[in-house]
């Protein structure tokens, strides 16, 4: 089992890799013949739940959009809740990695992001102030987008924290946004917005099935089982302005609330 588990994540970071096109490094040469699969899928695969955020439990919460599980091989936004007391919003996306989420991250960002999550002494060398540096790299890219709302981010690496939750570990920091909630015919800013935003990152391994029947078929060893590393990223943000020191661990408190359900070949992910 200890060897399948091993196969299963360098399966799933030479994946990635070759998704990249970067060299396999000193990973065997599982990468041959994997590829990407199209980015739309038929049917789903399964319609099991792949994540949970205890927080929705609260009734102040409202949610506009809510997706269970995806097989689609590009970002998807999983979740958009708020409570429009207080001004909160409660986001969770997934995005696949390799082409899917190049605009976002560079080739070495992903590659830091898989192998982190797939083995404790890779996380142990990199530790979790990398990877918060790595979603800062794709905020600051996010804001010089010119059809962004979002126009600056300020995020503290050093303060990013792991944890481990059912056995998957998680990386939790924060930020401070500054963007525009309303702009003008001209594309000006006619209305700005401060935000204090606290988050949380996980990988999971996933498979590349488009179908059931695919998935079946590589259950039966008819088809290659590809796997894929797959980014996890969950917001929880409230107005800067009048936010107390309560308010920021509620914040806190949601986002750490969430947990991928997804059963991969990553178990417990903080041990080999």
């Amino acid at each position: 089992m200890a060897m399948l588990s091993r196969s299963m994540k360098l399966l799933a970071l030479a994946t990635t890799i070759q998704a990249l096109q970067l060299p396999r490094r000193a990973l065997p040469s599982l990468a041959a013949g994997v590829a990407l699969a199209p980015a739309l899928a038929p049917s789903r695969t399964h319609a099991a739940a792949e994540w949970a955020v205890g927080a929705l439990k609260d009734k102040a919460w409202t949610v506009s959009k809510r997706q269970e599980s995806s097989v689609r091989i590009r970002p998807e936004t999983m979740l958009v809740a708020s409570d429009e007391k207080t001004d909160r919003e409660l986001k969770v996306v997934k995005i696949p990695l390799g082409r899917a989420a190049a605009s976002s991250f560079d080739p070495d960002d992903q590659y830091d992001l898989a192998r982190y999550f797939a083995s404790r002494a890779d996380a142990e060398k990199l530790g979790p102030s990398r990877i918060a540096r790595i979603m800062e790299g794709s905020l600051k890219k996010q804001a010089a987008n010119p059809a962004s709302p979002l126009q600056a981010a300020a995020l503290d690496p050093a303060s990013a924290a792991a944890a481990s939750r059912g056995g998957r570990r998680y990386v939790s920091y924060a930020y401070g946004t500054d963007g525009c909630k309303r702009l003008d015919e001209d594309g000006a800013c006619m209305r700005r917005s401060k935000r204090v935003v606290a988050a949380a990152v996980t990988v999971s391994l996933e498979s590349q099935a488009r179908t059931l029947e695919e998935q079946r078929r590589m259950d039966r060893g008819e088809l290659e089982d590809r796997k894929i590393d797959t980014l996890w990223v969950v917001t929880c943000s409230a107005p800067e302005k009048g936010l107390d020191d309560a308010a920021r661990a509620k914040l806190r408190a949601a986002a750490d609330s969430f947990e991928v359900l997804v059963q991969d070949a990553l178990p417990a992910a903080v041990s080999d």
